[in-house]
Formats: structure tokens, C-alpha cells, sequence
């Protein structure tokens, strides 16, 4: 078995490069079943799914006996799988074979988990801090201890480490207003009394939320300008070829069943059709499709969940940087 690692983007973006197909394994909490019939059901999904027995044998020779915490496998019976500890996932067993990589339920459980800067103000010195999240490289977990007027500099510096958007501050109003002075609109800076492991895990998860609904109130703001956005499977894959989108928003929960084109590059994509691309080309999930386009071509990915409402028709949608309408094929 492969040790399994925590998340860091830049491992999404290996699983998704592949244009073959891709067995992508999910195993929940464990049930109250024998792990023997766990495997042996799992294996069978992924046979009907159409996995040939290299990549079957790649995916249980990366399980470990009796997994103690939910995991996420990835493996195509030609490269060493890649293998993530996804500790707190809530989701069933799941099963897909096929190009691209469905990373999706991955993104959504990371999503949830971003990387936090901890300010802590003390009676003679400030002490800064950083949590990593689950798509951060692991950053050194030593705190800082600063002097109170060097606390925006160093929070600053902790910031670009770990490339968090998100300072929880256990201290005075002055000092909170400071930093949110300092670095807003691009940081979230939220006030805690206990920053305990528990506390921040949850201003963290609540952060995420908040982050999710202000990409939805600017899908339905920038809507109204022609070009500014994105709705809908066909827009959406017209706007991440066209190198515009800058975030993309996709639902979690079933699709639409919609299938695209998609070749080697982050801009080929397409809506699916009866004539393929004039570039080598496969077909997969719409989503999936998207969500690889998106990771290869460094667009931003924000999951959201089934049902909330002004998510994008169609599950797919997307903020661009600039009208469509100046952006030539």
C-alpha cells in the first residue's frame, strides 16, 4: 500500500492530466461491515465499470487492510496511484472509471478545510501562526512571536507561505480592524476567543460557506453584463477554451449526465457533438471535463453544494476576467 498523503493542489493537477481513462476510488467512514466484503464490492464496481485488471489490481494493492480513515484513490494500472487520507469525510463508498479523473468529491471535502493564519495578541508580544489547510503544501508550524507593531508585516509574510485567505485574530478590536485595514478585500479576517484545534477547524468550514454564497452573489451580479459570466454546460466550456474564466462554480450531488470533448491542453474543450475536434479528443463527464480544465489551466474551483440557491443552471458556470465579447476563438 502507498502512505496516504493530505491534499495539495498541485497533486489534483497530476491526477487530472491524463487523457485515459482513470479509476477514481472513494471509501467512506468505515461501515459495520467485514473489510474482505468491502474490497470484494469495490472491486466489483470497479470491474463493471469497465476497469481492466491492471488498474483494479493498482487500486487494492494501494488500499491498506482495514482503512481506519476515508481515502480517495486515483490509478490507472500504469503509474503509481496517487492515494490522499481524506480524515472527516462523511460520503459512501464511490466508484468511477473513466478520462478525466473525477476529483470532485476530493475538491468539495478540501474546500471545506482552508488554511488559516492565527494571530494571537499577548500583553508584550503578538504570536502568528499558521494551519495549514488540505489543499496547501504543508507549511512549518512554528509560531512567530513579533512585536505588536510588526504584527501586519509578519502576518503578511505568513499570508504568501501559505497562500491562506483566511486570519482568524484572538485579540482587541484595534488590532482586528488592523490587520482587515491591512488586507482586505482579498482576506477573510474573522475574531475568535478560543483559537483551540475544534474552533478554528470551524471558523474555517464557515469561512468556506461564506466564500461559496459571495461566488454565487457574483455569478448573479456579473450575469447582468453581457460577457462577465458565465451559466450552463455549453457557456462555461466555451469560456475556459477561450482562456476568460477565472473561477469556475460547479455543483456537487447527481449532473446532467452532460459529456464533452476534451483533448491534452487546458483550452481544448468542447461541447459534446457528433463531429470531434480537429485536435485528439475523448469524451467524459461535463463536470469532470471542466474541473480538469480549470486545475491544468490554473482557474480557480469553487464546489458548491446541491441545492443552494443561484447556483449556475446546468451545475456548471463561470466568473471571467474580462467580456467574452473582446476575446477572439
Amino acid at each position: 500500500m502507498r502512505t496516504p498523503t493530505l491534499v495539495d493542489g498541485r497533486d489534483l493537477v497530476d491526477v487530472v492530466r491524463p487523457v485515459h481513462p482513470v479509476a477514481s476510488a472513494y471509501l467512506g467512514p468505515p461501515p459495520d461491515l467485514p473489510w474482505r466484503t468491502r474490497l470484494g464490492a469495490l472491486v466489483d464496481r470497479l470491474r463493471e465499470d469497465g476497469a481492466d485488471e491492471p488498474t483494479v489490481d493498482d487500486v487494492v494493492a494501494a488500499l491498506p487492510d482495514e482503512p481506519g480513515t476515508p481515502l480517495a484513490v486515483f490509478a490507472d494500472g500504469g503509474h503509481v496511484p496517487a492515494v490522499f487520507a481524506t480524515p472527516g469525510s462523511t460520503g459512501p463508498d464511490l466508484v468511477r472509471v473513466g478520462g478525466p479523473a473525477h476529483v470532485l468529491p476530493l475538491l468539495a471535502w478540501a474546500q471545506d478545510r482552508p488554511s488559516c493564519v492565527l494571530v494571537v495578541e499577548g500583553r508584550a508580544a503578538v504570536r502568528v501562526a499558521v494551519f495549514p489547510g488540505h489543499l496547501e503544501q504543508a507549511v512549518a508550524a512554528e509560531p512567530v512571536r513579533c512585536a505588536p507593531g510588526a504584527t501586519v508585516d509578519v502576518c503578511r509574510a505568513a499570508l504568501g507561505r501559505s497562500r491562506s485567505r483566511l486570519v482568524a485574530v484572538r485579540g482587541g478590536v484595534r488590532l482586528v480592524e488592523r490587520i482587515r485595514t491591512a488586507f482586505a478585500p482579498d482576506v477573510t479576517v474573522r475574531p475568535v476567543r478560543t483559537p483551540s484545534a475544534e474552533r478554528l477547524a470551524e471558523v474555517a468550514r464557515t469561512t468556506a460557506a461564506l466564500w461559496s454564497a459571495q461566488s454565487v452573489a457574483d455569478l448573479a451580479d456579473q450575469a447582468r453584463l453581457p460577457g462577465h459570466a458565465a451559466q450552463g454546460v455549453d457557456a462555461t466550456l466555451d469560456a475556459l477554451a477561450r482562456g476568460t474564466a477565472r473561477e469556475l462554480l460547479v455543483t456537487t450531488g447527481p449532473g446532467s449526465g452532460a459529456t464533452a470533448w476534451f483533448g491534452r491542453r487546458a483550452e481544448q474543450v468542447r461541447p459534446d457533438d457528433p463531429v470531434p475536434p480537429p485536435w485528439p479528443a475523448r469524451r467524459g463527464a461535463a463536470v469532470d471535463v471542466a474541473v480538469r480544465a480549470a486545475l491544468l489551466g490554473g482557474v480557480a474551483v469553487r464546489v458548491l453544494r446541491p441545492g443552494l440557491p443561484g447556483a449556475p443552471a446546468g451545475g456548471l458556470g463561470a466568473l471571467c476576467r474580462f467580456p467574452l465579447s473582446v476575446v477572439r476563438p
